[in-house]
């Protein structure tokens, strides 16, 4: 059963993103390197998160004012890799497979975000995945019908699939900050209100792993809507 738990964790958790980096990024070298790229910056911003941490000498490992500096620090470092790709845009659209297509910005943007959530997924999931491979189980304590593995798994799907979306939208809105603001402020505020629901996974709330999978599922609902929208206004 361990194995059985191990492989059907990891499919949940991977399997969706897995589906579409081979679909969409792997036939592409151009944006299989900007996936990489974008995962690295992602690994930097929690790099710096974890230091603010250590330094703190905080003893708790999950608290609001740790999510709030670890959610800004992603964000202000989804805005430098947008800054750097703005730089050598020119160069990556030539370099394209179809230079002339009006969603090659779109396609750095959803290649990056892919990104971005992968490292996020890994770095914070693998951990557990490892544990599940031992002969006991963790219950999650909110949900004590449903193991850590399990609702840890789903968390990191819904994580991974958000930051896809929520790269489309923040390179849309740092492309015209004046005209499209909101799509930075939403981008930010549902970052900040989807990490701050997965702390009702170990609060002692019943069902509250169920209330953290509503609403981090109505926030990708929503983000996959408006980041449809702006494909819609690409001519």
């Amino acid at each position: 059963m361990t194995l059985l738990t191990f492989f059907g964790c990891a499919l949940t958790a991977f399997g969706p993103s897995l589906a579409l980096f081979f679909l969409t990024i792997a036939k592409d070298a151009q944006l299989v390197i900007l996936m990489i790229s974008s995962a690295f910056f992602w690994l930097i911003s929690i790099l710096v998160a974890s230091s603010i941490w250590f330094f703190s000498k905080s003893d708790a490992t999950e608290n609001p004012i740790t999510i709030l500096y670890s959610v800004l620090l992603q964000e202000l470092f989804r805005w430098f890799l947008y800054k750097i790709l703005r730089r050598a845009e020119n160069g990556l659209v030539l370099a394209s497979a179809n230079p002339k297509s009006p969603y090659n910005v779109s396609a750095f943007a959803f290649a990056s975000g892919l990104g971005f959530g992968l490292m996020n997924g890994l770095v914070t999931y693998i951990n557990p995945l490892i544990i599940s491979v031992g002969s006991g189980v963790i219950m999650c304590k909110s949900c004590p019908t449903l193991t850590l593995f399990f609702t840890g798994a789903i968390t990191t799907c819904l994580f991974i699939l958000l930051h896809t979306t929520w790269m489309i939208l923040a390179f849309e809105g740092f492309r015209d900050p004046k005209r499209n603001y909101y799509y930075i402020i939403w981008v930010v505020l549902s970052h900040l209100g989807a990490s701050y629901a997965t702390m009702s996974n170990q609060a002692d709330i019943k069902s509250g792993c169920v209330i953290g999978f509503v609403i981090n599922t109505v926030l990708l609902v929503i983000s996959i809507i408006a980041s449809m929208r702006t494909l819609k206004k690409i001519k």
